[in-house]
């Protein structure tokens, strides 16, 4: 066994680990955010450049899958009881207690859907954009469930 096969299987088993933790805190989201079909986007183009490798070493195409895997499973979000589950491959579990701010944005589709853009601020460089289809006033109950009173809530309403 050479060295790369003993670090591929090393990442695999990080790997592995980080999607048991994200399907751990994606199974307590009670209010889902909508897909981001982005994620399946990138999976579905690296999946298909990656069957081109044609490369016959079991870690390596276990490390393939998996992170397919962890692409898929990183285009859902939405609010857990104590954290927010953003979009993403890293980086996608959010205490509360870190944000600084959430500005909310009600959109009046067409059609007569209703959505909240909500905008989470966790510092003045790092925000992270969810997007719910449920009106303001459920989103807002919903919200004030499990959000720390010390974070303030802005709406913001489109022209």
């Amino acid at each position: 066994m050479n060295n790369f096969n003993v670090f591929l299987i090393g990442l695999d088993v990080i790997l592995m680990a980080l999607a048991g933790y994200y399907l751990y805190w994606q199974s307590k989201i009670q209010v889902a955010s909508r897909y981001a079909v982005t994620q399946l986007m990138w999976a579905v183009f690296l999946g298909f450049w990656f069957m081109t490798t044609r490369v016959n070493n079991l870690p390596y195409i276990v490390f393939i899958s998996i992170f397919l895997v962890l692409s898929i499973m990183a285009g859902t979000g939405g609010l857990a009881p104590t954290r927010l589950i953003a979009n993403g491959i890293l980086a996608r579990v959010i205490p509360y207690a870190n944000m600084s701010s959430i500005t909310l944005t009600p959109v009046s589709l067409p059609n007569g859907q209703e959505w909240v853009v909500a905008v989470f601020a966790l510092s003045k460089r790092r925000m992270v954009r969810l997007t719910f289809q449920a009106s303001l006033q459920n989103f807002m109950t919903e919200l004030t469930k499990v959000l720390p009173k010390t974070v303030p809530v802005t709406v913001q309403r489109m022209n």
